[in-house]
């Protein structure tokens, strides 16, 4: 099987690796960043030709994935569309990590018609997510109620800020109205309200989370087999973090409009992202926990029950089993276990799905043998 993986960030050396350890695999990268690409010749056992390659541009895409079966962008959401039109004119399957899927589920019929499969939003959330309430949604007669909650505790001694994943779409999340599904329509909160103390499993524990806009809000209830009548997703911040985004967006740090500084143009989120880490040079120098948590409630029989299906993860042992922190290991290590499926013949979907749509149960199996744990509670209401 022949992979191309565009994007060798944090969560693109998750999957590089994983899929370069497979005897049957050829992987080769593509990346802007030279500093990336060197990493991953580096430290990825085997041989792995790496790329200079701009995702935005759809000639250098389209010879760079030419005679590929499977393309993985784990580049920007931005480049979903792209590099979705361009697998699919070399017949090769696709799989991306995140962003709104409803231009790409249009592509639907003739994805199914050619035999070919793009899997949208397969990371940890959404991804991990999805296949965690699918599963919660298997087990019951009928669903109420389904609560995603991302969880974190890190600490870092060498910077004052960081995102665990790309800054930009942290902040631009974080900074968006709301959204969750109640009683058949989508409503809006306002940016990071909810704020309440959830009670995660240990390590992590008592944490604030706060309301999000998050890709499972949309498709949950649209793709699920029994339909839900209520969908959230809160991810957990720092009453400090949370006020750091506030005072960013309130000096207008966030806006991508190029100001004019002396004789040059600059957008201030570009400066921004200059200053803080990237997720891939954080590994080892961060502290805490990482996890995922989806509580579904419904009924069994007649008996109402809650199951809360959650995966947790330390910083620490994250890098030192997998030289990454535990969130890039969390959102690359589905996507990897999704393609090695796919790629040996273990997923029955054709056309364009959401992760909702894999078998859950076949899923969560592979994914213990890539040391993803998923726990599973279940309590009476």
């Amino acid at each position: 099987m022949k992979f191309s993986v565009i994007g060798a960030g944090g969560v693109g050396q998750v999957i590089i690796n994983h899929l370069a350890r497979r005897q049957d695999a050829k992987v080769r990268v593509g990346d802007i960043d030279r500093l990336r690409l060197r990493e991953v010749a580096k430290t990825t056992a085997g041989e792995v030709p790496i790329s200079r390659l701009d995702a935005g541009n759809p000639d250098q895409v389209g010879r760079f994935i030419r005679g590929s079966d499977m393309v993985i962008n784990s580049s920007h959401p931005r480049f979903n569309m792209l590099i979705m039109n361009q697998a699919f004119k070399r017949r090769a399957h696709y799989i991306d990590l995140a962003g709104y899927p409803e231009v790409q589920m249009k592509q639907d019929s003739k994805w199914k018609r050619a035999r070919l499969v793009a899997i949208l939003g397969m990371g940890e959330d959404p991804g991990l997510s999805n296949v965690l309430a699918r599963r919660g949604v298997d087990l019951l007669d009928r669903v109420d109620e389904i609560r995603i909650r991302d969880g974190e505790t890190s600490t870092s001694e060498a910077y004052p800020f960081v995102a665990l994943f790309a800054p930009d779409v942290f902040l631009e999340e974080a900074v968006a109205p709301a959204r969750y599904f109640e009683g058949g329509k989508m409503k809006t909160k306002p940016p990071m309200s909810g704020r309440e103390i959830y009670r995660f499993p240990p390590p992590i524990g008592d944490v604030p989370v706060y309301n999000m806009d998050h890709e499972e809000v949309h498709t949950l209830p649209q793709y699920l087999p029994k339909k839900p009548d209520f969908v959230d997703f809160k991810l957990a911040l720092t009453d400090e973090t949370a006020s750091s985004i506030r005072l960013l967006q309130g000096l207008g740090l966030l806006n991508r409009r190029p100001l004019q500084v002396g004789t040059v143009k600059v957008s201030p989120l570009s400066l921004l992202l200059r200053l803080l880490p990237p997720p891939s040079q954080i590994a080892g120098k961060i502290r805490g926990n990482a996890g995922i948590l989806v509580e579904i409630a419904g009924e069994v029989s007649g008996e109402r029950l809650l199951y809360r299906l959650y995966v947790m993860m330390s910083h620490d042992e994250a890098y030192e089993k997998y030289r990454s922190n535990a969130t890039s290991y969390l959102t690359g290590t589905p996507t990897a276990v999704c393609a090695i499926m796919l790629a040996e013949g273990r997923v029955e979907n054709r056309g364009v799905i959401v992760p909702e749509c894999l078998n859950a149960e076949r899923f969560i199996e592979e994914a213990r043998k890539f040391g993803i744990q998923v726990q599973i509670e279940k309590t009476r209401l």
